[in-house]
């Protein structure tokens, strides 16, 4: 029988502010990533893997033991890629659940990869301006996979777009604690999703194109 293990998570897609999430809440303030994130510690104690989409295909068993072996450290709040949803939640401490559930949230999440990760790939360098294009859109529909919210009485869903806004929501989770410093800065990495043209960007047409084909079943069309 499976024993409590009282390890605090949080659960987030990747680009969605797990290592903010994870510096704001144990009150550490780690370096920039070169990726563009934040450079926490405690956010990648409880990785096992990732996807581009939602990473909910993972052993579960493999994760409860990385995790269990966290309880004598005093880790604190720790971050994991993996979808809670499979987890026995009343065997484990609180949890926060990142979602994306909402376009808005989807296509924040969507142009942070696509400005901190993909551009600086190899593979997506010197790419033709259709052959981009095309590679940008099929990349897309991963981010159009929604992260569920988990409804359980341990598990606390905030959306992505919130955290971004810093809305209510956002601070009722942090509430209490020093928060200015760490938005501020996340907030400069990030300015670009706080452009009033993003809804006409470059990311944004690739996300509707993408959408668009995942949701008639065709091809789009461009003229």
């Amino acid at each position: 029988m499976l024993k409590n293990i009282m390890v605090d998570l949080i659960c987030f897609p990747h680009y969605t502010c797990g290592g903010l999430l994870c510096d704001i809440l144990n009150q550490t303030f780690s370096s920039v990533a070169p990726n563009g994130g934040i450079n926490s510690f405690q956010h990648s104690l409880g990785k096992i893997g990732d996807s581009d989409t939602v990473f909910d295909n993972y052993d579960t068993d493999e994760f409860l033991k990385d995790i269990q072996a966290l309880e004598d450290m005093n880790a604190g709040w720790v971050g994991t890629h993996c979808w809670p949803g499979l987890l026995p939640l009343d065997k484990i401490g609180k949890i926060i659940v990142v979602t994306t559930a909402s376009y808005q949230s989807k296509l924040f999440r969507w142009d942070r990869a696509y400005r901190h990760f993909y551009t600086k790939q190899a593979d997506w360098q010197g790419l033709e301006e259709m052959e981009l294009l095309d590679k940008a859109r099929e990349t897309a529909k991963n981010y159009l996979v929604p992260f569920r919210p988990v409804f359980h009485k341990k598990v606390t869903n905030i959306e992505f777009a919130d955290i971004v806004w810093q809305t209510q929501e956002f601070r009722q989770i942090v509430q209490g604690l020093e928060t200015k410093k760490h938005t501020a800065r996340w907030q400069d990495i990030n300015s670009f999703l706080y452009r009033e043209d993003i809804l006409n960007s470059y990311t944004a047409q690739r996300l509707y194109e993408a959408d668009v084909e995942t949701q008639l079943k065709r091809s789009y069309i461009y003229y």
